[in-house]
């Protein structure tokens, strides 16, 4: 069964990468110091009823109140998240799926947190190979996907 919360986090920590061109261990890190991950699990039901670029932007928004500076971003635009073809946004969607999927069954499989698995595959080179879809590994599902990313673990 989908965990909508840990769905909804993963489609707006990648449309944030995407929007501030910024790596995801980077994106990771940051989301971490200044409480993102909590803000979305706090109000998640809030976020939750408007678009997924408004809840980016009210990241960016929360982030630049406590100080953060974002440089050469452009915070009022969504270029970057509104300029795809239809077929990159399923490409997209399918990969936030099995990004979810595998956060999931690594939590269960490895008895921990779903925040733990979460920033152990957000900091590996799985996860940017899972959204350069020149690879084709987001049409494999995510059985495939952790047996990728535990491959990548070993290498790295």
């Amino acid at each position: 069964m989908l965990n909508e919360l840990i769905f909804f986090e993963v489609r707006i920590f990648r449309m944030f990468c995407e929007k501030l061109q910024v790596s995801s261990a980077d994106t990771n890190k940051l989301f971490e110091t200044y409480g993102v991950w909590k803000y979305i699990e706090d109000t998640y039901d809030m976020l939750s009823l408007s678009s997924d670029e408004c809840a980016v932007n009210d990241i960016v928004e929360m982030l630049k109140i406590n100080g953060v500076k974002l440089e050469g971003v452009v915070c009022n635009k969504l270029e970057a998240v509104t300029k795809k073809s239809k077929s990159t946004e399923q490409e997209r969607f399918c990969a936030d799926l099995i990004l979810t999927d595998a956060i999931m069954d690594m939590a269960d499989e490895e008895e921990i947190s779903l925040q733990e698995a979460r920033n152990k595959i957000i900091n590996s080179n799985a996860y940017a190979a899972l959204y350069d879809f020149e690879t084709g590994l987001w049409e494999t599902g995510p059985d495939y996907f952790r047996y990728f990313y535990k491959t990548c673990s070993i290498n790295e």
